[in-house]
């Protein structure tokens, strides 16, 4: 079963050929952040890997106010951060945006546990382009509400024609030919669900001989969700994960193309069938019975050999992303002090399992899971130690408690430092992250303690002694 539209979706950043950049404009004003909080606008590499990348950075100054001019060549889904908190908006070439962006902190009711979305109010000159995506999100979103079983259980094709017709007659007038691609590709996924169209008919309607719309979010996003699933249908189909099981080891690229070849719908447009290859590696990548080697050899070749130039920079991408804390790659590095100023970094540990305890201190949950991390660490002896990172404004009653609690290990102050938790992918607390004795990802991310934590971790502990010894 599919899933809800996100209001705010995400976006391929692919530059196309032949486009010169134009200059946006970003200004804003920060109300409830220290003077000097980062602020960056970040899109992504492309929207089939979502590998992430930065456009630019500054700081608010001490009134709070920022300001950004960046090239743009073509509508792009960005995000723009204060700090670790981000909000979703469309840059448009030669546009001009203004935000308003309030201390999340003063919402009631925000859980303690994950950071909250940036609460902003945004001013465009852009062609109205946001405020149409905002305004047909709101439609869409509101039948997804009211009638998605009706869609997606029932498979009710009435509502989805009475929707088209409204969307035709609400934003029909917009002239902009990434909104109508957007409209076009976001009603393609209530075709879907409804089955107003077999599989094989909404392949050839939506993307076999069709341009592949590498900038369209609403393109992408059904171009994922759909050739997921469409490959486990109970329909019987030439690629199966049994053959995939078979020539994915081969690391042969030909090989591996003819078999998505013999699939009747996907055998005339190379372009969609190799990016529907790389949606399939990158959806095996961590699935049981697979080598990850094995795909990253065969996306390796895509990114050499490809005959189309978009496809090579989605396959570096996806190599790049699947490498992200994979076990066996250096952990990223930091030099953080502790509640004295004594400061500390992973290569003063080198020799023991490192297990990285990320804390935020408004989190009652991270408390009572210390207590539990001091019993492991004694059953775990002198090859193991907790190091934890601490997010968050420290009172004396939090330090009260951490010298409590703290059984010989170091409690570090995260302070300024806060893209170590993106680099460490932390969107919750607590969270965990294993480092090995030379430094490298063992798992990430962690269990919790009160699961197969310490029995994990004790296994890992072994084989690393049984290694060493031969």
């Amino acid at each position: 079963m599919m899933q809800l539209k996100k209001i705010i979706p995400l976006l391929l950043f692919l530059i196309p050929v032949g486009l010169h950049a134009q200059n946006v404009q970003i200004s804003g004003h920060v109300s409830g952040f220290a003077p000097k909080s980062l602020v960056r606008v970040l899109v992504y590499a492309d929207q089939f890997s979502q590998l992430e990348k930065t456009l630019a950075t500054t700081q608010t100054d001490s009134t709070g106010n920022f300001h950004l001019s960046l090239p743009v060549r073509a509508v792009t889904y960005a995000m723009l951060a204060v700090n670790l908190k981000r909000t979703g908006f469309y840059l448009k070439p030669e546009a001009v945006y203004h935000f308003k962006i309030a201390q999340d902190s003063l919402i009631r009711n925000a859980s303690p546990f994950e950071e909250i979305p940036l609460q902003v109010q945004m001013e465009a000159e852009d062609d109205s382009l946001n405020m149409h995506i905002e305004a047909y999100d709101s439609v869409y979103n509101k039948l997804m509400v009211n009638h998605f079983r009706d869609i997606y259980q029932f498979h009710n094709r009435e509502i989805l024609k009475s929707f088209e017709a409204k969307a035709k007659r609400m934003f029909g007038y917009v002239k902009s030919p990434y909104f109508q691609l957007y409209m076009r590709y976001s009603m393609a996924s209530m075709v879907w669900g409804s089955r107003a169209k077999s599989l094989a008919e909404i392949v050839a309607a939506y993307f076999v001989g069709k341009p592949v719309l590498y900038q369209n979010i609403q393109y992408t996003e059904f171009f994922n969700d759909f050739f997921q699933s469409y490959f486990e249908s109970t329909v019987k189909k030439p690629v199966s994960r049994y053959k995939l099981l078979s020539v994915i080891p081969q690391r042969n690229l030909k090989n591996l193309d003819e078999l998505f070849a013999s699939d009747p719908a996907l055998a005339t447009d190379a372009r969609v069938r190799q990016l529907v290859e790389m949606t399939r590696l990158a959806g095996y990548y961590s699935s049981h019975g697979f080598d990850r080697k094995d795909i990253k050899v065969l996306f390796g070749q895509i990114a050499k050999e490809s005959h189309f130039p978009e496809n090579r920079e989605v396959a570096r991408d996806y190599l790049i992303k699947l490498k992200i804390l994979e076990p066996g790659t250096s952990a990223p590095a930091f030099r953080l002090p502790d509640f004295m100023g004594k400061e500390f970094s992973l290569k003063d540990f080198r020799g023991k399992f490192v297990l990285l305890s990320f804390i935020n201190t408004q989190c009652p949950v991270c408390n009572r899971q210390l207590n539990e991390l001091a019993d492991m660490s004694q059953k775990l002896g002198a090859d193991f130690t907790n190091l934890t990172i601490v997010k968050g404004k420290v009172t004396s009653g939090f330090m009260q408690k951490a010298r409590l609690t703290n059984r010989g290990w170091p409690f570090l102050l995260l302070g300024k430092s806060i893209l170590l938790l993106e680099k460490y992918q932390i969107v919750t607390y607590p969270a965990y992250v294993l480092i090995d004795p030379r430094g490298r990802i063992s798992l990430a991310p962690a269990p919790m303690p009160d699961g197969d934590l310490q029995q994990r971790i004790a296994a890992r502990i072994n084989a690393y002694k049984k290694r060493g010894q031969n």
